[in-house]
């Protein structure tokens, strides 16, 4: 890119970053478009390099602290990594780009949902285990309702289907995939709880290389954003 800059070698100028995406990730759709349409603006393909943290040694890897600084030197730009709004905690070694979705933890059901406090005593609620959503029900308005924990959004749809819990907690952009392929009519409310509120960014690595393409990222967006294409690429995982 430095070549591209300085006007040097002109078959390289459109050659783009090197972008990390996730084929774990429920949002790696979204993450392929978006960095497609960056590089139509800036004129520069993206390199995708695509790692899976399902299986392998990028799963092994995932578990070690410093995973994605390890991945910001693998690629110029990390996508999909989600950070609490309001709470931005990064891994060490890392800086982030500014958030171009905003997601989290929904309430769905077959009618549409009313909020988590207003739930009436004793509703059957569905969550995936060792989630977020799990900590709701042990004190104030979660503690008088029925949590019925499972292992998979799968099995958390299923119980929906077989009306067996009336609504479910889950992750939005888990729901979404999962909505894709079943086509069940369910409706969504984004949750104001705890922890339930995230923002998706793009790492990049803490250096004047890594700020440049992550500046060059914000720019992009932002033209995006005012045309009203970022809001097309994100839907439907922008929680409502």
């Amino acid at each position: 890119m430095l070549l591209a800059a300085a006007g040097i070698a002109p078959a390289l100028a459109s050659s783009g970053p090197s972008v990390c995406i996730d084929r774990a990730n429920p949002l790696h759709g979204v993450d392929r478009a978006l960095a497609a349409a960056i590089g139509r603006i800036e004129g520069a393909t993206p390199r995708i390099v695509s790692i899976d943290t399902r299986d392998g040694s990028d799963a092994l890897n995932a578990k070690k602290p410093r995973f994605f600084a390890g991945l910001v030197k693998r690629c110029d730009l990390v996508m999909g990594f989600p950070v609490e709004t309001g709470h931005p905690v990064l891994p060490p070694g890392v800086a982030a780009t500014r958030p171009y979705l905003r997601t989290g933890f929904v309430i769905a059901g077959a009618t549409p949902p009313p909020a988590f406090s207003s739930l009436k005593p004793g509703t059957q609620v569905g969550v995936v285990y060792l989630t977020v959503p799990t900590t709701y029900f042990s004190a104030g308005p979660g503690a008088r309702l029925a949590a019925h924990q499972y292992s998979t959004p799968a099995s958390v749809l299923a119980a929906l289907g077989r009306h067996e819990v009336a609504y479910a907690l889950l992750w939005q952009p888990l729901l979404e995939q999962a909505l894709a392929k079943n086509h069940m009519p369910l409706h969504q409310r984004a949750l104001r709880q705890p922890h339930a509120n995230w923002s998706v960014v793009a790492l990049h690595a803490p250096t004047p290389a890594g700020r440049a393409v992550a500046h060059r990222f914000d720019a992009a967006l932002a033209r995006l954003a005012k045309a009203g294409t970022l809001a097309r690429l994100i839907a439907p995982y922008h929680t409502p």
